[in-house]
């Protein structure tokens, strides 16, 4: 075989594979009406392609990647319409070039930083752990495929997600595969806020920010944190206390006020790394502090309810007004996004759903399912072999990114974000003095830790390492 002739070699991959690549594309991985009928890649990964189905016009189309110089993906070929799948697998196989030198970098851009080349700085745990452990190499290949689809990282992205920074870029690149698997276009063309999205004539501008611990070490690994015994201090108490000041923090900047965003829709996004394993359990207490309604339970067994009780302070330390959305002044806050799972188990999963899969190397999800029963008050609790069809099974299209996504819409905001913009996420908002909810997925996950276990060799004990992960 001549040298290169295996670069040539076109080869079926997995369509979870090749959607993670398709993130790169301006709509993600979205080609309604049609829908990928196969995908393929050549030799070590140096291009990628699909066919697609209309199953309208019964005609198949290809659509051809490619690496450019930097590693990122780029379209160099859409072709079509084909009578049959394998005309199109012709021309894709021709297309994707297998063995042709890396696209070139276009004139003006700048060549992006290699996620594993470090610098003089000593990198973070969470980074050693991802980098130097066969049990996260899915999460590594994700988290690589997200970092090469954003559009415009600042120039200070990768020694952030290698040292001190690495939670809260996890958390954009999280937003990144969130935003692109529901077809949204992505755009960083202003320094802040970090996304402007867009989908069909609506669009959002959203700032990113997490919710740290005020000691240096914050969230991923560590001593685990339980809650707090008290359900009034788990409500109302320190964790709503940090997510308040994480968010009036960022909004004393003003973002309303910059010439591409004054007179649209704003969001903040917000993720808990407040301590390590505090992602389970903290949620609740953000729309407790957001919409100034505890949610409490009276009556007795068999008759109990469901109930709201507006709070006007929070009950930490600095006793904090509750109910930002409440307060006039923060109109131009269209909503708050949230999510438990920006996390190294959420993109080890996706990643191991894609076909990285490190033989000897396992994960078991085990957590609570919300239960959507009228009347209901306790979740459903669920444990399940991540891959299986069990677990496939949960959700009509697999487990996605998006899933864990939640949207507190504001009652107040000036320029309000509609449901159709976020379709995938969890939407909650206030009707009639309730607060409600409104998602397409029949099972929510609350609450979740991923159980990874790695078998080393024949013999050997299987070792299980824990995940914080909530969604």
């Amino acid at each position: 075989m001549a040298v290169g002739d295996d670069e040539r070699l076109v080869a079926p991959i997995t369509q979870r594979q090749f959607e993670l690549y398709a993130l790169s594309l301006e709509r993600g991985p979205n080609f309604d009406p049609a829908h990928i009928f196969g995908s393929y890649q050549t030799g070590r990964g140096s291009a990628s392609g699909c066919i697609l189905l209309d199953p309208e016009q019964r005609a198949f189309t290809s659509l051809a990647l490619r690496r450019r110089v930097d590693h990122r993906w780029v379209k160099v070929d859409e072709s079509g319409p084909y009578s049959t799948p394998e005309a199109a697998l012709d021309h894709l196989s021709i297309s994707m070039r297998g063995g042709d030198p890396p696209e070139p970098l276009p004139a003006g851009d700048r060549r992006r930083p290699l996620l594993l080349k470090t610098g003089p700085r000593a990198t973070c745990p969470e980074f050693q752990l991802l980098t130097s452990t066969i049990s996260h190499l899915p999460a590594l290949m994700a988290i690589g495929e997200c970092h090469l689809a954003l559009p415009n990282p600042d120039a200070n992205f990768v020694t952030d997600l290698q040292t001190g920074n690495f939670a809260s870029r996890l958390f954009e690149l999280y937003l990144l595969a969130c935003f692109r698997e529901q077809g949204l276009i992505v755009r960083q063309d202003h320094v802040s806020p970090d996304f402007w999205i867009e989908k069909d004539g609506n669009e959002c501008w959203i700032e990113a920010v997490t919710a740290n611990s005020e000691t240096p070490r914050t969230g991923g690994i560590g001593d685990w944190v339980h809650a707090p015994e008290d359900r009034i201090e788990r409500l109302t108490g320190g964790p709503a206390e940090r997510f308040a000041k994480t968010l009036r923090g960022k909004l004393q900047r003003n973002y309303q006020e910059l010439n591409h965003v004054k007179g649209r829709s704003f969001a903040l996004a917000i993720a808990d790394f407040q301590e390590s394993g505090s992602m389970v359990w903290s949620r609740e207490a953000l729309p407790t502090y957001l919409y100034g309604m505890r949610a409490d339970v009276e009556g007795d067994d068999g008759q109990r309810r469901a109930i709201g009780t507006p709070i006007t302070n929070l009950t930490g330390k600095h006793a904090i007004p509750a109910g930002l959305f409440r307060d006039r002044d923060f109109a131009h806050v269209s909503a708050v996004i949230f999510s438990n799972a920006a996390t190294l188990a959420k993109f080890n999963r996706m990643g191991f759903l894609a076909g990285w899969r490190p033989p000897g190397v396992t994960m078991i999800r085990s957590g609570i399912l919300f239960d959507r029963t009228p009347g209901a008050l306790e979740p459903i609790p669920f444990e399940l072999s991540v891959g299986s069809p069990e677990y496939e099974a949960l959700w009509p299209w697999g487990e996605a990114w998006c899933q864990e996504l939640e949207v507190f819409h504001n009652p107040l905001a000036a320029y309000p974000i509609p449901f159709d913009l976020i379709p995938g996420a969890t939407h909650w908002f206030e009707r009639n003095g309730d607060i409600e909810c409104n998602t397409i997925w029949a099972n929510s996950v609350l609450a979740s830790v991923t159980h990874v276990r790695t078998t080393k060799k024949p013999g050997d004990p299987t070792a299980a390492r824990r995940e914080i992960e909530q969604s």
